[in-house]
């Protein structure tokens, strides 16, 4: 697939703090999985009144796919809050550093995501980015039941090496 409407490009991001729950074990194309570890952080944050409109919904990868067996691999699923938030139970708190990012913005369908992460590496490989040690990460920009078209409106992002 080449997505024709996907933008790919370098940028600057800022450093986010994200609650989260983890997640290891298969997961490609478990969308009851996601909604179930998502809706857990998102009942959290909305006990503790941490959802806003900037509320960025974020799903970091920890493994590589292609080298790690899919009954290890790991997922971090939540959402961002403000910086000092503390984790309770099962919601964990972590930081993605700020730094240099290749950032792909697309619209796909559910079953898209594995080609835009081959996009994502073709053009990293084409344009000879290296990635740093930092996150890969999904950030959804949309509800897809509410675009027209059922499309998910996603950032993927990679850490770059400066």
């Amino acid at each position: 697939m080449t997505t024709t409407n996907a933008i790919i490009k370098t940028i600057e991001m800022p450093k986010r703090t994200l609650a989260y729950v983890s997640n290891v074990g298969p997961y490609m194309g478990n969308a009851a999985l996601f909604e179930r570890l998502f809706s857990q952080v998102l009942s959290w944050m909305q006990l503790h009144n941490l959802a806003s409109e900037m509320t960025e919904a974020i799903t970091v990868y920890h493994d590589d796919p292609k080298t790690t067996p899919p009954e290890k691999h790991r997922i971090s699923v939540g959402f961002t809050v403000p910086i000092g938030t503390e984790g309770k139970d099962k919601i964990q708190i972590m930081e993605l550093p700020a730094g240099k990012y290749l950032i792909g913005s697309f619209e796909i369908g559910a079953h898209e995501y594995a080609d835009a992460w081959e996009e994502m590496m073709r053009y990293m490989q084409e344009h000879r980015h290296i990635p740093a040690a930092g996150p890969m990460y999904e950030s959804y920009k949309n509800d897809p039941e509410e675009h027209p078209e059922g499309k998910h409106l996603v950032d993927l992002g990679v850490a770059l090496h400066s």
